[in-house]
């Protein structure tokens, strides 16, 4: 199923948000707030341990998850939610490159994430700021015959009046956007964890010519997109 606007679509998208704008004013300013509750599910073969630790590495993040782009971090120590002097819960800035079908009326996100509570090898909670606003809840769970399902939980909205109004009636775009976008990540992190199985090591390729882990990725992304 295509989920492209085009230029009809956008049109229409547009006179929705202009007919909603109208219809706050007419109701005195008040605003129509659309809330997005989106779960995504992965598996991957690793321990819970390991991907929670890779997890805290967002400096790594680029060899699995390209579309997740890590502008700064700032704050924090692995295993905690402050750093060691107690300053701020870890930050993380992202600009988010959504599918092609949000691309063509809508730059990429950029988005905020601040963890405030973690146990570690099992949750992260994260207040999302910017142009998602939001929490988002990470869970993960062993799977008994090996390996761990990850559980993300997004209670979001879009600040941005526009977005916001325009989701009433651009909601399935949103959601593959947000799928294509889980989807990459998911592919990344099996190919990350089956190519360090393989014994290639994060800082380059393995003896023999062997790809590194991030150019293993970068194909599994590849083939999504394809």
């Amino acid at each position: 199923m295509s989920t492209g606007l085009g230029i009809g679509g956008v049109a229409a998208v547009a006179a929705a948000a202009a007919a909603g704008l109208a219809v706050g004013a007419v109701m005195g300013g008040g605003r129509l707030v659309r809330t997005y509750d989106w779960a995504t599910e992965w598996t991957v073969d690793a321990a819970p341990a390991d991907v929670y630790a890779l997890f805290e590495r967002p400096e790594e993040q680029a060899r699995w998850w390209p579309s997740m782009v890590v502008v700064r971090t700032t704050g924090g120590t692995a295993g905690g939610t402050t750093d060691s002097a107690g300053g701020a819960p870890t930050t993380v800035t992202y600009r988010v490159i959504q599918a092609p079908s949000v691309r063509r009326f809508a730059p990429p996100f950029v988005i905020t994430s601040t963890r405030t509570d973690a146990e570690p090898g099992r949750r992260i909670r994260a207040v999302v700021t910017g142009d998602l606003v939001g929490v988002l809840d990470t869970h993960l769970y062993e799977i008994p015959e090996g390996g761990t399902r990850v559980v993300f939980n997004w209670y979001v909205r879009l600040p941005n009046p526009v977005l916001n109004l325009a989701g009433y009636v651009a909601t399935r775009v949103y959601r593959a956007s947000h799928d294509h976008v889980m989807r990459e990540g998911e592919a990344g992190l099996r190919a990350y964890f089956a190519r360090r199985a393989a014994g290639t090591t994060r800082s380059g390729a393995a003896e023999g010519g062997e790809p590194a882990a991030g150019d293993e990725a970068h194909r599994a992304v590849t083939d999504i997109k394809s």
